[in-house]
């Protein structure tokens, strides 16, 4: 608010006390101090009390207080050498100490709240306290101690002091709280040039003295939007999204996030939309945020990116912007085994999910840094593969799937699992492998020892083409043969094993006697 409004006035006094100085010398100078502070940093609105000078501040008594005229206005002040006037109030807060005033005058359309941010130097503790001036009389409003961070953050409800405009209507006060000015307005029929912003938008806020910003965006029903709101604070700022004509921001908003982070949204009208991101209440200093909304592409939500059989899908991350997430799909027909790789920096903290068609998570590569990797057994049916960037991560990846079909392999010789043939003849192994498999496969060859048990003889190599393989084989002596098969696996097939099947090289039973 710019000058004194016309109507009627309430005056704000606020008193910065301290009970005393800091520990140490009595004299401590500039140089105690970073120069920024000494050049008049921006602390935050409200005095930010300072040990730079000996003399009085000018600001020492109430007569002489200083004052606001334009909010949010920031000040860097002292309590250095400030007195007590037998006149100013006590404070409920504190002890009796040197005080400086500020003064802020509002008229009938006080805001409803005010906010004030008061940040010590030093090793100075400090109390602020409100007092309302009506015509010849002064009450007390309010008063806070600052912490043991040297902050002292609260507002205050100003209407309540002051007398409010009747022609103020609820539309009114929901456009200034909704959409300022300076926040939705760039050049005549354009879009916003915060959160519409092909960029997004960065800011600030505070707990209680800006406790948040609005920004809005023309959005169009039905189609869908990411929207990502990005802080690094040790906390939790919130975004709230509102339909358009929305009046107060008391009012539900179409959708809540309780939480900073990536979100989907999509819209059941066409229309601005409002997107109100809010501090973190118990947060001390700066939070610090970005925030970006656009359409979601293909490779964000369904249908997704199809993902082929052994193909390499190549893609970037931006935890810092909407680009948090890849979708991927694809489709099984037989059951398989499944391997997925996520190459990517070492450094960089991607998830690697793959879900059902339903979106259930099956299984989740999570929580580390830098490649990953996922094995699971499939079911025919569709899913879907999802590389989320966490913790603000960025950078590129590769994604490779490989899915094989489960495969079964079979043995026989002649057609059984045991035969028994008479010595030098030949018999024809057969190999049998589910889902017509094609690929390499041997058959190792052991011969019976009754004393030492089975001994490996050779291994023959078989090719398999449309499911089936086969060879001939003369056992070299008579005796017991036994023969087992691997299927050795191939692009699409994994390898499996058959069991044993036996032949017995011998002739019929006789006796001769003596």
């Amino acid at each position: 608010m710019a000058g004194r409004p016309p109507g009627a006035q309430l005056l704000s006094t606020f008193s910065v006390s301290h009970g005393g100085r800091p520990t140490g010398s009595e004299d401590r100078d500039h140089d105690a101090y970073p120069a920024g502070r000494r050049a008049g940093r921006d602390h935050g609105g409200g005095a930010v009390p300072s040990f730079a000078a000996a003399a009085a501040p000018p600001n020492d008594s109430r007569d002489s207080a200083t004052q606001l005229t334009t909010l949010p206005e920031r000040i860097l002040g002292t309590t250095a050498g400030a007195t007590v006037d037998p006149t100013d109030p006590g404070s409920n807060c504190a002890a009796e100490g040197g005080s400086v005033w500020y003064l802020l005058s509002v008229g009938a359309t006080a805001p409803r709240q005010i906010a004030i941010q008061v940040e010590a130097q030093g090793e100075l503790d400090a109390s602020v306290d409100v007092d309302v001036k009506d015509r010849s009389q002064t009450q007390p409003v309010t008063c806070q101690r600052t912490d043991k961070h040297g902050e002292a953050v609260f507002a205050y409800p100003a209407a309540a002091h002051g007398v409010p405009d009747p022609r103020r209507t609820a539309r009114e006060l929901g456009e200034r709280e909704l959409l300022p000015e300076r926040v939705r307005a760039s050049a005549a029929g354009q879009p916003s040039r915060h959160a519409a912003a092909a960029g997004g938008a960065s800011g600030s806020l505070a707990r209680v003295v800006e406790v948040s910003q609005a920004y809005s965006a023309p959005l169009t029903a039905g189609v869908s939007y990411a929207v990502n709101l990005v802080s690094r604070i040790e906390g939790c700022m919130g975004l709230s999204i509102f339909p358009p004509d929305t009046k107060s921001f008391d009012a539900s908003p179409a959708s809540p996030f309780r939480c900073e982070g990536y979100r989907l949204f999509t819209p059941r009208v066409s229309g601005r939309y409002s997107f109100l991101v809010q501090a973190d209440g118990g947060v001390t200093g700066r939070q610090a945020y970005h925030v970006q909304i656009a359409r979601a592409t293909a490779t964000q939500t369904t249908p997704g990116v199809p993902l082929p059989n052994y193909a390499k899908a190549v893609g970037r991350l931006s935890g810092n912007h909407v680009g948090v997430v890849r979708l991927y799909r694809f489709d099984v027909t037989a059951r398989s085994d499944l391997q997925l790789n996520l190459t990517t920096g070492a450094q960089r903290p991607f998830d690697l999910q793959l879900r059902s068609e339903s979106g259930r998570i099956l299984d989740c590569s999570c929580g580390d840094e830098g490649s990953q990797t996922i094995t699971a057994t499939t079911k025919p049916g569709r899913y879907y593969v999802a590389i989320k960037a966490r913790d603000y991560g960025s950078g590129r990846f590769t994604l490779l799937r490989r899915s094989r079909a489960i495969t079964q392999t079979s043995l026989r010789i002649d057609g059984e699992r045991y035969v028994v043939r008479p010595p030098g003849d030949g018999v024809t192994v057969s190999l049998a492998v589910s889902a017509h498999a094609d690929g390499p496969a041997s058959v190792e060859i052991d011969r019976f020892d009754p004393v030492s048990g089975w001994q490996y003889n050779r291994t023959v190599k078989v090719r398999v083409s449309g499911g089936r393989g086969s060879f001939t084989f003369t056992p070299p002596s008579t005796g017991q043969w036994l023969m087992r098969a691997s299927f050795l696996g191939s692009h699409g097939f994994s390898p499996s094993e058959s069991r044993g099947a036996r032949v017995l090289s011998a002739g019929p039973l006789s006796e001769v006697l003596g």
